[in-house]
């Protein structure tokens, strides 16, 4: 989900105004007209004409071009200052807002990562840079409609989550694992897709309608009864409360259809609403509720699944940011506490996850013929996972308890314009206080992209 346009427009606003007070010597009188503005920048032109290297006056010329409207004539004059002193971190502060007004992210992001590579660029630099490279990061540029979509190949170890140990428990006695049970090893074919559209009600607060579609299959190659397929939409106004400090509400509807093993599976109708916050240094926080009705469908290889019909409800806040110690390094968050009921209480659960982040974005390689940067994401995960009662098909006596730990890291690359490639590996383990669900599992994927 994405911010709300009006953060952007407040955030240029703020940027625009701190810049251009820095033109020493050059104020201009607050009643000045077009005509005047005009006439001042013809002044100009011709000062520089005489003398290119007059920084002052350049920087002056580029201010007036600005209010005036004609970005590419203060731009211009801006790279004409870096030619005579490349160390302005100001005004690649100040080209990297132009290119933005112009929808050139790319650019705007190449000058707002020069304008903080310097360890001595001020820290208010610092700041309006974090913001503006969170919000070209997270997709939010002018561009109301988004898509990612990847193909590619799975390895799992232990694709059927099957226990660590051959020794289970079964109506509260040991027994043997049945073979058909047993951790097996397999790969799938995946292929995702997920597109963000936001509609702007064209006001001056920004307001609009927000959308997010996810889809997703996996087919496995051996375990078949563990192909699974996902479709999920949610939408609903995004309502601007505070347009100084980006402050936004987003109430939406919710609904999702699951397949496993090709069969129906489950389907979800739901409604939330999260609220945004944007930070000192750019970070960006998302709160929010949720509340899901889940129904459940049997099927040849899932016969008792109807046993966990209920309803979830999830607490939630999703945060990342810029960390400006380190151009290209930011930071992700989310933690989640939730709620499940089902109609066998053994499959009712209370689950409190959290996982982190840390994306590093870096120039791609020269061969790699794009602009576009490439990342690197190591993460961690945790999720702690008490369930409602002893299921006395497995153990009357102990009522289940998982801890799932799980970390690993993701490479992003662009290779051409839009088309990219991604990799992932992540290992993860899961301790229970039932023999059955303890398990193990390292898994690798990757494949092609393409994102718009």
């Amino acid at each position: 989900m994405a911010p709300t346009v009006t953060g952007f427009r407040a955030l240029l606003a703020s940027a625009a105004l701190s810049l251009f007070a820095v033109g020493a010597g050059w104020a201009e009188p607050a009643t000045s007209s077009d005509t005047d503005l005009k006439a001042q920048a013809d002044v100009l032109f011709k000062h520089l004409l005489a003398k290119p290297n007059d920084l002052d006056a350049a920087f002056r010329f580029s201010e007036i071009e600005t209010k005036l409207g004609d970005y590419e004539a203060a731009i211009g004059a801006l790279e004409r200052m870096l030619f005579y002193n490349p160390n302005l971190p100001r005004v690649k502060l100040e080209l990297g807002l132009l290119y933005f007004r112009l929808h050139s992210y790319e650019m705007a992001k190449t000058y707002f990562n020069e304008a903080i590579a310097s360890p001595d660029t001020p820290q208010d630099v610092r700041d309006q840079v974090a913001k503006f490279l969170s919000a070209i990061d997270r997709g939010l540029s002018a561009n109301p409609f988004s898509v990612f979509a990847q193909m590619g190949l799975r390895h799992q170890s232990n694709a059927n989550a099957g226990p660590e140990s051959e020794i289970v428990r079964a109506l509260g006695q040991d027994a043997v694992l049945s073979s058909q049970f047993k951790r097996t090893p397999d790969w799938n074919a995946f292929g995702i897709v997920s597109a963000h559209h936001f509609y702007d009600f064209g006001d001056e607060r920004g307001d609009g309608w927000e959308s997010d579609l996810v889809s997703y299959y996996a087919r496995q190659f051996k375990v078949t009864r563990l192909n699974l397929g996902l479709i999920e939409l949610d939408t609903g106004p995004r309502l601007t409360l505070d347009t100084a400090r980006g402050t936004s509400i987003h109430p939406y509807v919710l609904g999702n259809y699951v397949t496993l093993g090709d069969h129906p599976y489950l389907g979800t109708l739901g409604a939330g609403v999260s609220l945004r916050f944007q930070l000192p240094g750019g970070a960006i926080v998302d709160p929010g509720v949720e509340y899901r009705d889940r129904t459940y469908s049997n099927s040849k290889d899932y016969e008792t699944a109807t046993l966990q019909d209920g309803h979830q409800i999830i607490g939630y806040v999703i945060g990342s940011g810029p960390l400006p110690m380190i151009a290209g390094l930011t930071w992700q968050g989310r933690i989640t506490y939730s709620k499940a009921t089902a109609t066998y209480k053994p499959y009712a659960y209370n689950d409190f996850t959290a996982e982190f982040a840390l994306p590093y974005s870096f120039a791609a390689p020269s061969f790699a013929q794009t602009e576009q940067s490439w990342t690197v994401a190591p993460f961690v995960g945790f999720s702690y996972t008490p369930y409602g009662a002893p299921d006395p098909l497995i153990d009357p006596s102990i009522t289940r308890l998982d801890r799932q730990w799980r970390g690993g890291i993701t490479l992003d690359m662009i290779f051409y314009k839009n088309f990219g490639f991604a990799l992932t590996v992540q290992y993860m383990r899961t301790v229970s206080t039932v023999p059955n669900y303890r398990l193990r599992d390292l898994i690798f994927s990757g494949g092609p992209t393409i994102r718009f």
